[in-house]
């Protein structure tokens, strides 16, 4: 038997640009995206060889522990594809909402599969590793690398890690509720008429050009599902406005929503704008990133 404890942090998209449909069904883009430093899921992994089968426990009764769990799904896409397995129990603390463009299900996913594949002795290469992960969900291969942030495109899949990236700060709050996703993407489909328009400027790139200075890089946050996320949820205007009014640097929503977050120059006014809108707002998520 062997056991390993391990963090699977949330992600947060600095640009989310929706640049093409594939003929796949999924959505080229280009994305910036960074590891939270602290906000993260729990996880312990238990490997046995006596045993058989994938269990997984956790906190959170919203979160499946079937084979609809991520978690499930790439730990048998890892067993197919090396020919190899064990018994495998995964324990989750939750502390990354559901469903909230955070990618707490994906981060948990990229654990697991890292986790088998150290028991295994590195049975496949990174680029492997992030080929089976893009068949089971298009952030989990971000997850993988060690850098904290990078520059993704493809429909998820293509990485490339930036190095030296600033430490940023972040508020996070989630007004409660959720956006689905082909929803989602069915109405930017219909609506953003510039979406394959070769003429469109790479924002993700201009903001990590500019990323030497926090206060230009927060003006080239940017995400096309802000489009469709604030006709649902009208308060997160409000609530971008209120971090901006409070001194954040700039304020956008990550993933699809209905997450918003603003960064901020110092952990210590972050930590008191926290307390501010934890007031407000007492029946949302209000926490640091």
């Amino acid at each position: 038997m062997n056991k390993i404890k391990t963090i699977s942090p949330a992600k947060i998209n600095l640009t989310l640009e929706i640049i093409k449909k594939l003929p796949s069904g999924f959505h080229g883009l280009r994305s910036v995206m960074v590891k939270t430093e602290n906000l993260y899921d729990e996880m312990e992994i238990i490997f046995d060889e006596k045993k058989e089968g994938i269990k997984i426990f956790c906190d959170d009764k919203s979160i499946p522990t079937d084979e609809k769990n991520i978690c499930w799904k790439i730990a048998e896409k890892f067993f197919e594809k090396t020919k190899r397995r064990v018994g495998v129990e995964i324990e989750i603390k939750k502390r990354i909402p559901a469903l909230a463009g955070l990618g707490g299900g994906s981060s948990n996913g990229a654990s697991v599969l890292l986790a088998l594949n150290d028991y295994f002795e590195d049975s496949l290469n990174f680029n492997k590793l992030v080929t089976l992960a893009a068949q089971v969900g298009k952030d989990i291969p971000f997850f993988l690398q060690k850098e904290s942030c990078a520059y993704v495109s493809g429909a998820g899949e293509k990485l490339k890690p930036i190095k030296n990236f600033p430490k940023l700060n972040f508020i996070l709050i989630n007004p409660k509720g959720e956006i689905g996703t082909g929803w989602a993407y069915g109405e930017l489909d219909k609506r953003m008429w510039f979406m394959e328009d070769e003429k469109r400027k790479d924002i993700s790139r201009r903001l990590i050009k500019n990323s030497s200075s926090l206060e230009i890089m927060s003006n080239w946050l940017y995400n096309d599902f802000e489009i469709v996320a604030e006709e649902k949820f009208p308060i997160i205007k409000e609530i971008k406005n209120g971090l901006i009014s409070f001194g954040a640097l700039g304020a956008s929503i990550t993933g699809k929503g209905p997450t918003v977050f603003g960064i901020f120059k110092t952990k210590k006014e972050a930590l008191k704008v926290k307390e501010i809108f934890e007031k407000k707002y007492p029946e949302f998520f209000v926490e640091i990133g």
